[in-house]
C-alpha cells in the first residue's frame, strides 16, 4: 500500500509539474500575442497618421495653407458631376493678384510670399459654406469653387474678396491704386448646359479674369455670354 501510494503521488507530482510548465508556456505565449497585437496596432496607427499627413501635404499649398492645384482638380471634378447630376448651378472664381511681378521686384520674394498668404486669408475668410473650396491655382493666381451658387451669389462673394484684399492696404507702388489688389473672373454653369466640359468651364473663368484685367484691374468681371444674358434679361424687364 505504501509503495502504491508513493507511486501515485509521484505520478501526480510529475503531472502537476508538466501542467504548471504548460500553463506557464501558454501564459507567456498569450502575453507575446497581446504585445505583438499592440505593436501591430501601434504601427498601423502610425501608418494611418503618416498617410494622412502626406495627404494633407499633397492637398494643401505649403505657402498659403489653402488647397493645392491637385486638390482643386479633384474637387472640381466632383462638384462638376454633382452639378450636372442634380441640375444645380456651379460657380468658379479665378483670382489674380494685380501687378504681382512689380510687387515682387520692389518688395522682394519674402514680401511677395507674405502678400500671397494675406490674399489667401482674405479668400478663406469670405467663403463660409462647407462645400465652398479655395485653392492656389499657381503663382499669384487662386481659384474658388462655389457649389449650388448662381451668378449673382458668385459676384457677391467675389466682390467681398476683392474688397477685403484692397482693405488690407498693403502698399504696392507699382499699382495705380498704390495698394495690393486682385482681379476676379466669374463663370457659372447650370449642370453642363452652357459648357461642354470642365476644361471649357475653367477657360471661361480665365477669360472673365482677363476681361477684368483689361478693364482696369481691381474689379470683378463675368463671362461674356453671362453678361449678354443679364443685359437681355434687363432689357426684357424694362420692356
Amino acid at each position: 500500500m505504501t509503495s502504491a501510494t508513493l507511486s501515485t503521488d509521484d505520478i501526480y507530482a510529475e503531472w502537476r509539474k508538466r501542467a504548471w510548465l504548460l500553463g506557464g508556456l501558454i501564459i507567456a505565449l498569450d502575453i507575446m500575442l497581446i504585445a505583438l497585437s499592440m505593436l501591430i496596432a501601434q504601427q498601423f496607427r502610425r501608418r494611418l497618421a503618416m498617410e494622412e499627413h502626406l495627404r494633407l501635404m499633397v492637398n494643401t499649398d505649403g505657402l498659403t495653407g489653402i488647397g493645392s492645384r491637385r486638390a482643386l482638380d479633384e474637387a472640381a471634378g466632383i462638384e462638376w458631376r454633382r452639378a450636372w447630376r442634380n441640375q444645380q448651378p456651379l460657380s468658379l472664381l479665378m483670382i489674380d493678384v494685380d501687378h504681382f511681378k512689380r510687387f515682387n521686384d520692389r518688395y522682394g520674394h519674402a514680401g511677395g510670399d507674405d502678400a500671397l498668404a494675406a490674399v489667401a486669408r482674405c479668400i478663406a475668410d469670405n467663403i463660409r459654406r462647407p462645400g465652398d473650396y479655395a485653392a492656389r491655382y499657381g503663382g499669384e493666381e487662386f481659384a474658388v469653387l462655389l457649389p449650388n451658387t448662381g451668378v449673382d451669389g458668385a459676384i457677391a462673394v467675389a466682390e467681398k474678396i476683392r474688397s477685403a484684399v484692397e482693405s488690407l492696404a498693403i502698399p504696392n507702388a507699382g499699382s495705380a491704386d498704390q495698394v495690393l489688389t486682385v482681379s476676379i473672373g466669374v463663370a457659372t454653369t447650370e449642370g453642363r448646359a452652357r459648357f461642354a466640359n470642365l476644361r471649357v468651364f475653367f477657360n471661361a473663368s480665365d477669360e472673365a479674369l482677363y476681361k477684368a484685367k483689361a478693364s482696369g484691374r481691381n474689379r470683378v468681371a463675368i463671362t461674356a455670354d453671362e453678361g449678354q444674358r443679364r443685359q437681355v434679361h434687363s432689357a426684357a424687364q424694362e420692356g
